[in-house]
Formats: C-alpha cells, sequence, structure tokens
C-alpha cells in the first residue's frame, strides 16, 4: 500500500470510528428507548432461544443462532459490547472505500447488506446517507437491528428476517454488501444470481469472504469443509465457530463472481487474515448458463 493509500485508509476507518462514537451512543437514544436501552442490550447477550427460529432440532444448528452473541465491538458511551468480529465492520468498510474507491457520501443510494448480524455495517451505512435495507436469517438479530434503528431515530434502515434464498428483490440497489457470508451458504453460485438480479444496471456487489491461496496460478481451487467443522469453542458453552462450506482461491471467487453475470470484477489477494475482497458490476442484466441449475427458474 503506498502512503497516500494508507493515509487514504486511515481517513476512512478514522471517519466510520467517529460515526460509531458519536451517533451510536446512548446519548443518541430516542427519548421513548433511553431509559431500558442499556439493560434490553445486556439483557439479550448470552440468551438462549431457539424457538424464537423454529428449528426443529436445535442439536443441528450453529451456536450463535442458538445463543445470542453480539457481532462487532460497540461503545454506548455508558456502556460498551464487545463483538465476536471485533472491529471488522471498520475495518471492512474502509477496504470498500479505499482498496476498491467507493464513494463515502451515500446519500440517496440505495444497499443492500446481506448477513447483518447486529448490525454494525448496516448502522454505518444508514449513517452515511444511504437507504439500507438489512438481511439477517436469524430472526433474534434481525429484531436487534431493527431495535436499534428505532433507538437511533433511523429511518432508513430496515432488517428483513428471510434467508438470501428467499429474496425476492430485482433491479433496486445499487450496491450490495456481501461480506462474511458467502463461505457458510450452501450454494455460493445461486447466492450471487440472487444478488445480481437485486442490483440496478451499473449496481455493484462487495464480496469479502474467507479464503485460500491459490494451489497454481491459473487453478480456481475451492476446498469443502461443511457443517461439521467448528474453528473453537465448546459445545457446552454455546460458542462454537465455524460452519463454513466451500472455501475459495481468489480465481475461484472471480470466477464464481462472472459465471452469474457480474463484469469489471476486481479481487485482491488473500491477506494475512486469510480474506479476499472483491467488487464487481453488473452492466446490464443477462441470461446465464441453465444446465445444472440448482434454481433453473431463477430469472
Amino acid at each position: 500500500m503506498t502512503a497516500e493509500q494508507t493515509a487514504m485508509h486511515i481517513t476512512a476507518r478514522q471517519k466510520l470510528r467517529t460515526i460509531m462514537d458519536e451517533r451510536f451512543t446512548i446519548d443518541c437514544v430516542v427519548d421513548e428507548y433511553r431509559e431500558n436501552f442499556e439493560q434490553h442490550i445486556k439483557g439479550l447477550i448470552g440468551s438462549v432461544d431457539a424457538d424464537v427460529e423454529g428449528y426443529k432440532d436445535p442439536e443441528l444448528q450453529r451456536d450463535q443462532s442458538v445463543k445470542f452473541t453480539w457481532g462487532h465491538n460497540h461503545n454506548f458511551g455508558s456502556f460498551s459490547v464487545e463483538g465476536e468480529m471485533a472491529d471488522r465492520h471498520i475495518d471492512i468498510l474502509s477496504d470498500l472505500f479505499d482498496t476498491f474507491g467507493f464513494p463515502m457520501d451515500l446519500t440517496g443510494k440505495k444497499i443492500l447488506d446481506v448477513g447483518v448480524w447486529t448490525g454494525g455495517t448496516a448502522l454505518l451505512f444508514a449513517a452515511l446517507g444511504a437507504e439500507v435495507t438489512a438481511l439477517e436469517e436469524v430472526n433474534k438479530y434481525s429484531d436487534t437491528v431493527n431495535y436499534l434503528a428505532a433507538a437511533f431515530g433511523l429511518s432508513n434502515l430496515e432488517c428483513i428476517p428471510v434467508s438470501l434464498y428467499d429474496l425476492d428483490i430485482h433491479d433496486t440497489f445499487d450496491l450490495i454488501f456481501y461480506s462474511g457470508v458467502i463461505y457458510h451458504v450452501s450454494d455460493p453460485v445461486l447466492s450471487l444470481r440472487i444478488l445480481f438480479n437485486a442490483l440496478k444496471d451499473g449496481g455493484q456487489i462487495f464480496v469479502e469472504t474467507y479464503g485460500i491461496p491459490p494451489a497454481g496460478q491459473n487453478t480456481p481451487v475451492t476446498i469443502f469443509l461443511g457443517p461439521q467443522f467448528f474453528k473453537s469453542g465448546t459445545k457446552e458453552n454455546l460458542d462454537r465457530r465455524g460452519w463454513n462450506y466451500f472455501v475459495p482461491t481468489p480465481l475461484a471467487l472471480k470466477l464464481w463472481i462472472a459465471s452469474v453475470g457480474f463484469e469489471e470484477i476486481k479481487v485482491t489477494n488473500v491477506d494475512a487474515l486469510h480474506r479476499i475482497k472483491a467488487l464487481a458490476r453488473r452492466i446490464r442484466h443477462k441470461d446465464i448458463l441453465r444446465a445444472g441449475l440448482s434454481r433453473p427458474s431463477i430469472r
């Protein structure tokens, strides 16, 4: 990274940090939520509730879908909560703005934020002026994002509690933020086609994922881990992490993205944290190969 790029990174990161520290503290909570706000947030953390998710067998589900775990670090002013992903909501958004040059002024832009957890990135997008639709399949987290939006008086943020595979929105968004999700889904290609359809012509998708280094310069490798894979934690504490499906090399990710119709694809190398980032554009809506497609009726 050049000195200029480093300065841009610091500037973007500092601005996002300032937004979190100034716009999303208890001092900014609207009056009807302020008295019980801290109690409500603290009461969520660590609570165990599988019934609200409608699971037939909670034993087979992600610990984080059964036990409430906060997503990203958040200093609310009078109290703070630590998230599983620490400050990655700020770090990844900084990459979108500096590494890929996406403008930070999002006034009037429609953004779909996929898999928002407790809403760290969705809050930031809303504060930057975007009209944000957040997507979160875990009901307890979707409810929390909507609670935060109401508590902070955000009329431009709504979280929809549905699976990505049930999304039925077409030709709508200027940007789709698909971060930390694609390696958790069982059908990454179908997921990308659904998101391709949701964009406007000219709209862009930002993909961030766990990845693996290339096995060879022109070898698009993807490894399969499956739902039995855990990175850490214990069943007793319901704090296991993992549940990954397909983990790509940078070239494999690029080909996934290209296969559903995207163009102008830019993909980074695997970084020190084993992450890959990509930005691509829907120039125009077009058809794709239908043979073997898991949902052949998809637009």
